[in-house]
Order: structure tokens, then C-alpha cells, then sequence
């Protein structure tokens, strides 16, 4: 039974961003959820239409700048299916560096904001240091931490930056050295564990469609909660990127080609690109100038924002910062 109604928002440091959030609570547990988004729309796939592919293009990776390269990737993918233009070996290879790069620096961002809601700053800052040095390759390579630009249809703007993969692979190394002493502060620390035992359980995986089965760990201490099965899925995730990013050096490659589009004018293109937290899903339609007449994009967080309700109710107040971070909910995705 409702007692009393708490009201959350549009801004506040509980939350993700802007959004507000409407709790029923019975005592200090919250009974029923209700949520409200649209506080800092930008309507960027209505702004695109009209314009030339470069001019779109800059305003897609803006949809999350933390995804901006997957985003380039799918959106330059969208334009190659459209116009029927082939890219080279290499740029298949870059791009799927870089996707893996991209998804590596994502979690390493969710991790390190997990550990500083938790107060874990030995962790904050462990996770930290890696983020950080993959954050510096990225500039290496297209000149920004953000927002990068630099896969376009047709290929990518430049080839691998001097030094940058032999950066990368020191960065590999690095990080997969130290690996178990992260899995070990995130999984098998007792304070921890009594503190994310049973915190946001979610009994129907339906609830909350980017988790996977596969992220459901068991520990010695039992069936774990939905917060630290999302911890250990993300930390297994950066390893296994790594892992993937290692592979791919091995390989060599041509010197890159940047491919002048075909000769297909116009048309529909559907694409998809799984990730993590989620399938990115992308409709672009061009007209007969190749100017972008339609874009539609459905992000992650259009699934993980269902899995809200069923990851509070039940819980304590107290316990609403450290649900809402673990679900690794992107406001930008949302609001676009």
C-alpha cells in the first residue's frame, strides 16, 4: 500500500541525467515506479533531414559521444548499402578495432561510476587508470576523446596513426595483467558482497532485455543480484574486447583506401550493431542527391529504461543511485 508519494527530478544527483522519476513508498521500500523522459530533447533526427551525408553525420555521433564511433560505423555502413560501395579489407579491419575500442571505454566509464556511487575509491581509481590511458589512444588516433569523426562512409579519414598500434598493444597487455586483481575488488571483496547480494533483483530476464543469461554469475556466496551480475558481465566484456583487439593485431593489413561512394542513388538501408548493453538499430534513407531524407535509430537504453521499475520495487530509498548507475542508462540515447 502507498503511504506517500516521493518525486525525483528533472535534475538530481541520484539520477542519470535529466529525468524525472515519481516513487511510491510504503515506509522507506518503494512500491510503485513511474518515469518521465524528454527534459533535454535535441531532436537530432529531425534536424538531419535535408542535409548533405558529411553535414548528418557530425550530428549522428552526437546521439551518445561515448558511442560516437559505433555510431559513425552504422551510419557509414547505412551509406555504403545505399550508393553499393565496397570498402577495403583494411577499413573493415580499423572498424572493427575501433568498435572494440569503443565498447572497451564505455564499460570502463559504467565500472569507474559504479565504484565511486559505492564509495569504493581504491576501485574508482584502479578502473580508472586504464579508461583514461584507452581515452589517450583515442585522441592519438582521431584527435579528440569525443565526438571523433573519423570513420565516414567510403572507408575512415586517415590510416592508423604512427605509434598508435603498438600503443594499442601495450595498452592490451596493461590492462589484461591486471585484470585479476580487478575481477578480485570487484567480485570477491566481503563488503562488497554483502552489499550487492541481493541489491535490484530482477526474477524475469524479460524485465530487462540487454541482460543476457550469460550474465548471471554464480559466486560462492549464491545466486548473485541484478546489479553485480551486470559488474561481472561488464568486466568479463572489457576482457573479452581486449581479447578480440589482440586477435585483430596480429593480423596485417593493406594501406588504407578511402572508396568514392557508388553509383547507387537513393534508397533504404536497415542496419544493426550489437554491443553490451544492447542492439544499436539504425533506418537511414537518402533521396536521389544522396541528402538524408529520413534517420531512425533505436538505442540500448530504449530497452534498459524497462528495466527500471521492476530493478526499484521492493528496495530501499537509499538503494536508488546505486540501481539507476547499474543499469547503464544513456539520457543522450533517449532524448535525441
Amino acid at each position: 500500500m502507498i503511504q506517500e508519494t516521493l518525486e525525483l527530478g528533472p535534475i538530481h544527483e541520484w539520477l542519470p541525467g535529466p529525468m524525472k522519476l515519481r516513487l511510491g513508498m510504503s515506509g522507506d521500500r518503494i512500491v510503485k515506479v513511474e518515469t518521465q523522459f524528454g527534459f533535454a530533447s535535441r531532436l537530432i533526427e529531425k534536424t538531419v533531414e535535408g542535409l548533405p551525408i558529411r553535414d548528418a553525420q557530425l550530428r549522428v555521433s552526437r546521439l551518445e559521444p561515448e558511442s560516437a564511433l559505433l555510431l559513425d560505423r552504422l551510419f557509414s555502413e547505412a551509406v555504403e548499402e545505399i550508393t553499393k560501395t565496397e570498402v577495403s579489407d583494411r577499413i573493415e579491419w580499423i572498424r572493427d578495432i575501433t568498435s572494440d575500442l569503443s565498447e572497451i571505454n564505455f564499460q570502463l566509464k559504467y565500472l569507474a561510476k559504479m565504484a565511486h556511487r559505492m564509495g569504493i575509491q581504491i576501485l574508482f581509481h584502479a578502473v580508472l587508470k586504464h579508461r583514461e590511458s584507452l581515452l589517450d589512444l583515442l585522441e592519438l588516433l582521431t584527435g579528440s576523446r569525443y565526438g571523433y569523426y573519423y570513420l565516414v562512409p567510403g572507408g575512415a579519414r586517415y590510416d592508423l596513426t604512427e605509434g598508435f598500434q603498438e600503443r594499442l598493444e601495450t595498452w592490451v597487455k596493461t590492462f589484461q595483467n591486471d585484470y585479476a586483481r580487478l575481477e578480485a575488488l570487484f567480485c570477491w571483496t566481503h563488503t562488497f558482497q554483502n552489499r550487492m547480494r541481493t541489491l535490484g533483483q530482477i526474477v524475469d530476464l524479460g524485465d530487462c532485455g540487454f541482460v543476457s543469461e550469460a550474465s548471471i554469475e554464480t559466486t560462492r556466496y549464491g545466486r548473485v543480484s541484478h546489479v553485480e551480475s551486470r559488474l561481472v558481465y561488464s568486466l568479463k566484456h572489457c576482457l573479452k574486447m581486449s581479447q578480440s583487439i589482440e586477435a585483430h593485431l596480429v593480423e596485417r593489413k593493406s594501406s588504407v583506401h578511402l572508396q568514392a561512394l557508388g553509383q547507387g542513388r537513393g534508397g533504404d538501408a536497415n542496419l544493426e550493431l550489437e554491443t553490451a548493453r544492447g542492439v544499436w538499430k539504425m533506418k537511414l534513407s537518402l533521396d536521389q542527391d544522396l541528402k538524408v531524407k529520413s534517420l531512425v535509430t533505436h538505442s540500448p537504453s530504449e530497452l534498459i529504461q524497462n528495466a527500471i521499475a521492476p530493478a526499484l520495487e521492493g528496495e530501499s530509498l537509499e538503494d536508488v543511485s546505486i540501481i539507476l548507475e547499474s543499469l547503464s542508462l544513456s539520457i543522450p540515447e533517449l532524448d535525441r
